[in-house]
């Protein structure tokens, strides 16, 4: 064997998805809680040792890792309600809401609060109902829903038409994202699947509990499509947490062995 000559035949390329998720669903991740497209993907593990040193001239007697930390890193490109919530801080939503649009059924003035549509299925009272011409998205109007009758939403009386809306304009529910508003950490759970060139494996990264480091980052422009860095904290959980009654309990007799996760790549070859 010629110096530096291969031993394995591990050597990583490619596109990595990655998959984030509630607690109770760490282990079990599907594409489904894909984060979609992303450039890069990182995992990070770092430690900090001391040394001990004796003698004179002092010289190196021994050495111990007294600190590791588990980091995930990744630079995605959509910025998804989804994805913008795990960005804010805010975690994921339990169920997924559905894209809601209709269309203004009868001509409304500027300053109106109340406003027919053709369907009002899937509003509702404190939604955020956006309303913009077809022809001109710079004419949109956000508001406060106060009440639903049939098909016609009354607005609430401090976010009235900014704009007159005429029959067929757009009406869409906002589903707005909190900016600012988080009041405690959302635990997580995280997933990486890579496909080995190979043998056509598939490389898995579990990690049982993560948390949100880094902020939003909404970048947009001419020339290129935006991206945002994404940066996970990966924990270790605890006992309570993998006990009876606790989130990670289906993962009680894993946890154990493999305190903050896993990488799953099968023997070398």
């Amino acid at each position: 064997m010629s110096l530096g000559a291969p031993r394995t035949r591990k050597f990583p390329i490619g596109t990595a998805e990655l998959r984030i998720g509630p607690l109770s669903l760490a282990n079990k991740l599907t594409a489904a809680h894909s984060v979609g497209l992303i450039d890069s993907v990182t995992v990070e593990v770092s430690q900090e040792s001391v040394n001990l040193e004796g003698g004179m001239p002092r010289k190196l007697i021994d050495t111990a890792i007294v600190s590791q930390s588990s980091k995930i890193s990744g630079q995605i490109r959509e910025y998804s309600r989804r994805n913008l919530k795990v960005m804010l801080g805010e975690g994921t939503d339990a169920s997924p809401p559905t894209d809601v649009e209709t269309t203004v059924a009868s001509n409304a003035t500027a300053g109106a609060t109340a406003l027919t549509v053709t369907s009002a299925t899937g509003f509702a009272q404190g939604d955020i109902a956006v309303i913009y011409p077809s022809s001109d998205a710079g004419q949109v109007s956000v508001c406060l829903i106060a009440s639903i009758a049939g098909n016609v939403i009354t607005m609430d009386a401090d976010t009235p038409l900014l704009y007159a809306a005429s029959t067929g304009a757009k009406v869409f529910n906002g589903q707005p994202v909190k900016i600012g508003g988080v009041a405690e950490t959302n635990y997580l759970s995280a997933m990486i699947i890579q496909t080995d060139r190979v043998k056509k494996r598939p490389l898995v990264f579990n990690f049982w509990k993560v948390a949100i480091a880094s902020g939003m980052n909404f970048a947009t422009g001419t020339t290129e499509f935006g991206s945002t860095g994404l940066e996970l904290n990966c924990l270790e959980p605890a006992a309570s947490e993998y006990g009876v009654g606790g989130d990670l309990i289906h993962l009680a007799d894993l946890i154990p062995g493999y305190p903050i996760g896993m990488m799953i790549g099968g023997a070398d070859y």
